[in-house]
């Protein structure tokens, strides 16, 4: 998964920007990483970066950048999103757990995106 850490250290410059939205939207498929999840919508994977035992990311198949930017055609994306959260706990059995969404200066790479995480804090 070393290529999965480089391209998650790329996204976080500007070219990058615009990289990571391009490939979430029309090429999600070549993405290196251990997809838990994928549908027309919405992608989701185990972080490449984990900050919990068990940390998915799950991100919207459109370029979006924050949560201030989205426009009422996007939420069908973010319905979609919670959609995959139940279906992803349930499948996983998992009892307790968090979601989030980063923005402003704790957002570290422009698209939209949520963590679904359990178990101990590991970052």
């Amino acid at each position: 998964m070393k290529l999965s850490k480089f391209l998650f250290s790329m996204a976080k410059t500007p070219i990058g920007d615009y990289i990571v939205g391009t490939v979430f939207e029309s090429h999600s498929k070549v993405l290196p990483v251990k997809r838990v999840f994928e549908n027309e919508l919405v992608v989701a994977f185990y972080h490449p970066k984990p900050f919990w035992e068990k940390h998915v990311l799950i991100v919207p198949k459109k370029k979006i950048k924050n949560i201030v930017s989205l426009t009422q055609e996007d939420m069908v994306y973010v319905n979609e999103v919670f959609k995959v959260v139940k279906d992803i706990v349930s499948k996983l059995g998992w009892k307790e757990y968090t979601l989030l969404i980063n923005g402003g200066d704790r957002q570290e790479v422009n698209q939209m995106h949520f963590h679904l995480c359990t178990g101990k804090e590991v970052a």
